[in-house]
């Protein structure tokens, strides 16, 4: 189909062609003709898989322009990470100019859905809009399903595959499009959305894949190529070799140490790297003004200034976020990953290395799979800049450059399965349909789930006796009720459902408070440590017995709660004793240096058991605790989102007042908002950390203006001040 024909046919009200012009298309890439062949544009659903970069965004958008204006009713586009609903938002909101209101959506699990035309989320917010206002689905017109291979996902998978699952029961004509650029069963996936499959290998830049050892890179079409030796790192040598060349590369490993490791050896050979080293210094700035231990940045700010950065998720998304810019220009040569960049924001590169293809977990060494493989190996080729993508693996001693050629390279990916059978995501699913009114029987439950990937591959008799038994728990905890073969949630139920924890958190709070003889700090965080949305930190060997020591020293309560310290009770432990040190004021260099985790790991942390308080405390008033010990867990919620004591409160309030320079005023006399009221601006500066801009802030927000702009003033002309940051 050439385009004079799409033209023609197609584009007679002129909005793709509008998009064209809007996200800089000239002509249309062989999968989005492929896709409005497929009726795209009048409604038809469909999955497109295809590699990365191959234009899907496009096709997304094509379809929720043509649904705003054919059904007007909203759109909704969802994805698995923040991150790369982050970056789509920025992307998307170039369509506002064609009238359309987009907003980002993926916070608070209790809030209602912003109002705009393009909504877009992450799954489990998109889950939560439609458990709290089921309504909703009438409202929508087209949905975009981002990486619908995490269908696959331990994790996300179950909460995917129920969400989809709902919006098919719910609202069959409801216009699907589904995007992966991994679908190796694409037909039964698409046969599951009742969607026409758009497949295609077409990619904007050839890729050339293959495997290196001793010096040659052995490429699966049977070519050669020698690369020297510079390092002995063989990645490091991979990255030194196409820098010359003019291009970047993406290094990926398994773990964050062998990343940091890397990217430390990388720095030392910085005279071999093609990269803007002025533009590498204002990013190395940046990276210094950011929040977090100055350990921490002054060591990646050196690593840029060297041409090379690490990249994981102990980083704060906002050092994420330079690392990023700085290698899309060329700042920087060489970014040393874990896998989560791959599945986060779209950062191609010429030269993708896969350093590890082992993954160890508690002990354990497996494979990785060739799915994933693949998502790292589809980064490789940034269109409009290189000629070509390469996608390297590093061969261990162990194996052959013609073994993993076999096994990776040309090797068939692994089928998509459901993860519906640990039964975590069906009481999720169940209890959600329940609460929400969108099913009340045995009968519409099964009818609910009929639409789920698990049914299709597993059959009716396996799902039904899932959901017996999923329905079975959710009664026994006291989370649903039956009468008169109807299904109905309890009060219970319905807070939980609403708050959005995972159903299990409610036996699990219920065993916690039969043994708590008096509620403490450390009770309280322990309780928020052990609910399953919490992902506890991972303890080595040389952790436990100090671990264990302070249990005995600062939280001797624990002891008649915890009945065997087993490895998973340890790493609880651990990650209460992070929230304790983090509301008790430890500075974050200390905390991320005492547990030997990163700034990244720390807010994730804190977002969740702000979230993960609140709840408990909604939960807590329906069962019936005393009221003293649910305003505990409302009061934890604020300290855990503040990180302070108590007594800091007040002045936390003020704007750009965070936990170091509340501390420093109150221990200056300052301890209430009534003793600022008045303050001499001059005292004030003598305090570290408070310089003009903030002593401004103060001020205004007293509504001493005249004063306010008076230093506001000063620091514009640059009087010295302390730069301290929170």
């Amino acid at each position: 189909m050439n385009r004079e024909r799409i033209m023609g046919i197609r584009l007679t009200n002129s909005i793709t062609m509008d998009l064209m012009r809007i996200m800089g298309y000239k002509t249309l890439y062989p999968p989005q003709k492929l896709a409005l062949e497929k009726d795209l544009e009048n409604g038809k659903s469909i999955l497109i898989a295809s590699p990365t970069a191959s234009g899907k965004t496009f096709v997304a958008l094509d379809a929720i322009i043509n649904s705003l204006k054919r059904e007007n009713k909203r759109a909704i586009y969802t994805a698995p990470l923040r991150s790369i609903a982050s970056q789509k938002y920025k992307e998307f909101k170039k369509i506002e100019e064609m009238g359309y209101k987009v907003r980002l959506s993926i916070g608070d699990y209790e809030e209602g859905p912003p109002k705009a035309d393009v909504l877009i989320t992450t799954y489990e917010r998109l889950d939560s809009i439609i458990r709290n206002s089921p309504d909703i689905l009438k409202q929508i017109g087209c949905v975009v399903i981002d990486e619908v291979h995490y269908v696959d996902d331990e994790k996300r998978g179950p909460i995917l595959e129920t969400l989809i699952s709902k919006i098919l029961y719910k609202t069959p004509s409801l216009q699907v499009v589904a995007l992966s650029a991994t679908v190796p069963n694409a037909d039964e996936i698409a046969r599951w959305l009742n969607a026409d499959l758009v497949y295609s290998s077409w990619r904007p830049v050839p890729l050339y894949e293959g495997v290196y050892k001793d010096g040659i890179i052995e490429f699966s079409d049977g070519k050669k190529r020698e690369v020297s030796i510079i390092s002995k790192e063989p990645s490091i040598d991979l990255a030194i070799d196409i820098s010359s060349n003019g291009g970047q590369s993406l290094i990926f490993a398994q773990s964050r140490k062998r990343v940091v490791q890397l990217a430390k050896k990388a720095s030392s050979f910085h005279q071999y790297y093609s990269y803007n080293k002025n533009m590498a210094k204002n990013y190395a700035k940046k990276i210094l003004s950011t929040g977090g231990p100055k350990s921490l940045r002054e060591e990646l700010a050196q690593l840029i200034l060297n041409g090379v950065s690490y990249h994981h998720a102990g980083l704060s998304n906002e050092q994420r976020s330079i690392v990023e810019e700085a290698f899309v220009n060329n700042a920087i040569s060489a970014i040393i990953a874990t896998p989560t960049l791959a599945a986060g924001v779209n950062l191609p590169a010429r030269r993708v290395i896969v350093d590890e293809y082992y993954r160890y977990e508690r002990g354990y060494r497996s494979p990785i799979k060739v799915s994933e493989y693949k998502q790292l190996a589809g980064r490789a080729g940034r269109p409009g800049l290189d000629p070509y993508g390469e996608a390297i693996i590093i061969a261990k001693r162990s194996d052959s450059s013609e073994e993993l050629i076999q096994v990776y390279i040309n090797g068939s990916l692994e089928k998509l399965e459901s993860k519906l059978s640990g039964l975590r995501g069906l009481r999720h699913s169940v209890l959600g349909a329940i609460a929400s009114g969108i099913s009340n029987d045995e009968e519409s439950i099964m009818s609910l789930h009929k639409n789920t990937l698990y049914y299709l591959q597993r059959g009716e008799k396996t799902i039904s006796r899932l959901l017996n038994t999923a329905i079975k728990q959710l009664i026994d905890w006291g989370l649903i009720q039956t009468d008169s073969n109807k299904l109905f949630s309890t009060n219970l139920g319905y807070v939980t459902s609403k708050t959005y924890l995972d159903p299990e958190s409610i036996p699990i709070l219920k065993r916690i408070l039969g043994k708590v003889k008096k509620f403490s700090e450390s009770i309280i965080l322990y309780i928020i440590s052990s609910m399953p949305d919490i992902n506890p930190f991972i303890v080595s060997k040389s952790e436990e017995d100090k671990i264990m020591d302070r249990v005995l020293e600062d939280a001797y309560e624990l002891v008649d709660i915890i009945d065997w310290m087993g490895p998973e009770e340890v790493e609880v432990i651990k990650t209460m004793f992070v929230l304790k040190d983090w509301i008790n004021e430890v500075p974050e260099d200390k905390i991320t240096e005492n547990y030997n985790i990163g700034p990244g790991d720390i807010a994730s942390l804190i977002d969740n058991a702000k979230w993960i308080a609140r709840s408990l405390g909604e939960i807590l008033e329906v069962i019936g605790i005393p009221n003293d010990v649910v305003a505990q867990f409302k009061l934890m919620e604020k300290r855990i989102e503040s990180g302070i004591k108590p007594e800091l409160f007040e002045l936390i309030s003020i704007p750009e007042i965070g936990r170091v320079r509340a501390r420093r005023l109150y221990n200056s006399g300052y301890k209430s908002l009534a003793d600022l009221a008045t303050a001499n601006p001059k005292d004030l500066l003598k305090i570290s950390g408070i310089g003009p801009s903030i002593v401004s802030k103060i001020l205004e927000y007293f509504n001493r203006n005249e004063e306010s702009k008076e230093y506001k003033k000063k620091e514009e002309e640059g009087l010295e001040f302390d730069l301290y940051r929170d």
